[in-house]
């Protein structure tokens, strides 16, 4: 893994914050997510319109919204589900991996 929670930069860290508020935030725009996702682990193109991330030994295959303009609200849903806690209660929406905070 290339980086925990509490190395994110302070736009990663907010990005990161809005994935997780309720009610969803839109707005979110996909280079953003995309930054978050290279600081928190692997980020492989599969191709011009799917990226295969790896976060925390999980992965998951994301397609940019149209024009990477803002994440639609599923998309929203997708991330945070990818993000949170696994069993142990330790994602990275959770306050980070194995327990470090954020």
């Amino acid at each position: 893994m290339s980086a925990e929670p509490h190395h994110l930069d302070s736009e990663q860290r907010h990005t990161l914050e809005r994935l997780s508020s309720h009610p969803l935030s839109n707005n979110i725009k996909w280079p953003q997510v995309l930054a978050l996702f290279e600081a928190l682990g692997e980020v492989t193109l599969e191709s011009k319109d799917r990226f295969r991330v790896t976060v925390d030994g999980r992965t998951e295959v994301f397609r940019p919204p149209h024009h990477h303009g803002d994440v639609p609200a599923d998309m929203v849903v997708k991330l945070r589900h990818f993000l949170a806690p696994d069993s142990e209660g330790t994602g990275i929406a959770d306050g980070g991996f194995k327990g470090s905070a954020l």
